[in-house]
């Protein structure tokens, strides 16, 4: 079984993107997607108060929460996208105070999984996991 996302704001990149990627080619897109995500378990708040305020901040989102066996590594995770690496600084910076760092088991699953830095109890990268390895680490990728 898969995991169930669900979502809410416009982000119209990923489909060329995506398409891009299948056919072997680094879409543009990919170096200017930032996303952020905040597991549920590190949340200083109920998760329908983050959802509320990030609908009421016009954020662009994608959370789920997960079942057996994702779930013993992880409850579930809140990913919100940016367009611009400053944007993404300002947000971790505004939503430091509300999320705790993440129990070391959750740590080196989406660092491992999914390839992310940390910072403030929340964990980064740029583009798609999967676009690392066809091509590179995301860490290396030219800055747009």
């Amino acid at each position: 079984m898969g995991i169930r996302w669900k979502r809410f704001g416009e982000w119209n990149k990923c489909g060329e993107c995506w398409a891009s990627f299948e056919r072997g080619v680094q879409h543009s897109n990919s170096l200017t997607c930032y996303k952020v995500g905040i597991p549920v378990s590190s949340l200083k708040i109920p998760l329908k108060d983050l959802l509320k305020m990030l609908r009421e901040m016009n954020m662009v989102v994608k959370y789920s929460i997960f079942s057996p066996p994702l779930s013993l590594a992880s409850s579930g995770i809140v990913i919100v996208y940016f367009s611009s690496r400053d944007d993404m600084e300002r947000f971790i910076k505004t939503i430091s105070p509300l999320v705790k760092k993440p129990s070391l088991r959750e740590r080196l699953f989406y660092s491992l999984f999914v390839n992310v830095e940390w910072r403030e109890g929340v964990s980064y990268r740029r583009g798609c996991p999967e676009y690392d390895r066809k091509f590179g680490d995301w860490r290396k990728w030219p800055e747009p």
